[in-house]
This record gives structure tokens, sequence and C-alpha cells, in this order.
């Protein structure tokens, strides 16, 4: 069973991943749905699990949620700090966005408000600066889903991503709080 909500979307829960949710995110993980999007190709096995919960999951300053609809798992979302060196975090107050959700609840908005809710909490409990996220240019769907979130295209790797016997690019998409703040009708930052 899932942990703790520790925030409200509008459709969702976004509740603590605890080592019994590994089983679910196992599943997931081995889904052609979500790994190759993804762009993982290893399979993960119980072992890998427990490892990726002690070593991904729980590391400090990162924050991972299990996106719920009740007590239902439904995927996960995150944001990454651990991607910088020590005290770069503090000074650019930056995250990276990521988000899946199992096969099964694909294009239900499930996602968008997911990831909605956690870009709040990066700007308005974290006091971040902004948050990024990136997507193989094959991946419309998670394109769109930052596009409508207000995610703008800042880059783009020319064929760095290896995708169903193609190399694609990488699109880096990024939002600033303040941009953020004026898309809500909240004026400048505080």
């Amino acid at each position: 069973m899932p942990g703790p909500t520790f925030l409200d979307g509008d459709e969702v829960t976004l509740r603590t991943v605890e080592e019994e949710d590994m089983g679910f995110v196992q599943r997931c993980m081995n889904a052609p749905e979500v790994w190759r999007p993804a762009l993982g190709a290893e399979p993960m096995n119980g072992e890998q699990g427990t490892e990726f919960f002690e070593t991904v999951v729980s590391a400090e300053g990162d924050v991972h949620c299990l996106i719920c609809d009740d007590d239902e798992p439904m995927g996960i979302v995150s944001l990454t700090t651990s991607q910088y060196g020590p005290g770069e975090t503090a000074r650019s107050r930056d995250a990276e966005l990521a988000y899946y959700l199992a096969p099964e609840f694909h294009g239900q908005g499930y996602g968008s408000d997911a990831a909605e809710t956690m870009v709040e909490y990066a700007f308005e409990d974290l006091n971040l600066r902004r948050v990024s996220a990136r997507c193989g240019s094959f991946n419309e769907g998670s394109a769109a889903l930052l596009e409508s979130l207000g995610f703008e295209q800042e880059g783009r790797l020319r064929e760095a991503s290896w995708y169903r016997g193609e190399y694609h690019d990488t699109l880096w998409y990024g939002l600033l709080r303040r941009e953020w703040r004026e898309r809500r009708g909240r004026g400048d930052e505080p």
C-alpha cells in the first residue's frame, strides 16, 4: 500500500514511495510502453529494484512521489537535484522534473496533474527558481505535456537518444518561477 499523502493534485495524490511499492515500480520499468520512451533498455529485477529504492528513491535532496488515485499506484513523478555537484543546486535553485505512468493510465491527464502539482511544489515550497525536463523528440505526448504547463524548449541535443532502432534528438525544456507565476495570474516573484 502506498505511503501517506504528501501532495494533493486535482485528480491524483502524490504519496511517499515505500519499499513495498517496488513491485509496482518494477512492473512499470519492465513495460515497453514505459522503458522505451524513458530511454531505458535494461530490465529491472527484484534486487535491482531494491538497489533503485536505496540509491535513487532514497537519495537525499531528491523528491520522488508515487502518483496515486486514492490508494492505487499509477506512476512516479520526481524532482532531482542529484545530477548537480555539491552546492550547485543551492546556487542555481534548479531541479529536473521526470515522470512516468503505468501503460493503462496513459493519455488520461494523470501525468499532467502530477507534473503540475510537483512544479507548484518546486516553486512554492522548495523556493526553486527553475525546473527543467527532457524527453526524446519522438515522445510527442511528453513534449505536449511540458508545453501545456508553460515549459519552453531551451535546447536540442542532436541524435542523443536511441529509440526503436534510430537516433533521435533529446529536447531540453525549462520553466522559470516567474513565468509559472505569470501564467497563473500571480504576478512577479515575492
